[in-house]
């Protein structure tokens, strides 16, 4: 192989595997254990996406997490989950918080 060819092959396969790796964090969120009559009504969390200005196309419980799909402001696809119990957004563990914006 050429040696071109060889560094092309290679980020080819770093970015293959980055890309995997990302949507596997993606899947990674899950909520803390909650007794099932805990749980706050599927009304309620359709409620809480649209007043975070999300338009609500799907909502189903996974992972623990009442997960909500649908679109943001700019028509662009979305997927939120939400704390069942206190109906606050679940943010995967490798999010980070930007100083300022």
């Amino acid at each position: 192989m050429r040696p071109m060819t060889t560094i092309a092959a290679a980020a080819l396969i770093v970015a293959t595997g980055a890309g995997a790796t990302g949507a596997a964090l993606a899947d990674s969120v899950r909520c803390p254990a909650v007794a099932a009559q805990q749980w706050m009504p599927i009304e309620k969390v359709i409620e809480r996406a649209e007043a975070l200005g999300y338009s609500v196309h799907e909502t189903k419980r996974s992972k623990g997490c009442w997960k909500v799909e649908g679109y943001d402001r700019n028509g662009a696809e979305i997927e939120i989950r939400f704390d069942p119990s206190s109906g606050e957004v679940v943010k995967p563990n490798h999010w980070r918080v930007r100083q300022g914006w």
